[in-house]
């Protein structure tokens, strides 16, 4: 699985744009098949390598994979990925955890030591969100 996984990234990085393959399905350098008299066909890579990929099981074109993908792997090294952090829910908060965040702001605008964003930032919601609260 790790060579596959070595050798898509390989294909994808290669700035050519295609690669080339032969009748039999091989890979090969465009000059080399050129100056060898060989006929080749041009891939995409990238649906070369969705090939392998389903072929060994990850279907990448799925998106619900995708996601378990990313938080099993996050789950796994212990970190967490920007694209795992969007893939996760919106978090919903009670009339009641509204009132006692707006109260705790009451209290931190008392002391003037923090602006609005960066309360909003500190809670994890979103600026206009924190407004609309506060309005509320």
């Amino acid at each position: 699985m790790r060579d596959l996984i070595k050798e898509a990234i390989a294909d994808l990085k290669k700035g050519d744009g295609f690669i080339y393959v032969t009748s039999e399905g091989n890979k090969i350098d465009l000059h080399e098949a050129a100056t060898k008299g060989i006929a080749v066909t041009p891939v995409n890579p990238k649906d070369q390598v969705i090939k392998k990929l389903e072929a060994a099981g990850l279907h990448l074109n799925d998106g619900r994979f995708l996601n378990e993908l990313n938080e099993l792997i996050s789950l796994v090294t212990g970190s967490s990925s920007t694209s795992a952090a969007k893939a996760t829910k919106r978090r919903s908060f009670t009339d009641a955890e509204k009132s006692k965040i707006v109260e705790e702001w009451q209290k931190v605008e008392a002391t003037g030591k923090k602006t609005k964003a960066a309360f909003a930032r500190e809670i994890g919601v979103g600026y206009q969100t924190f407004i609309n609260w506060l309005r509320g």
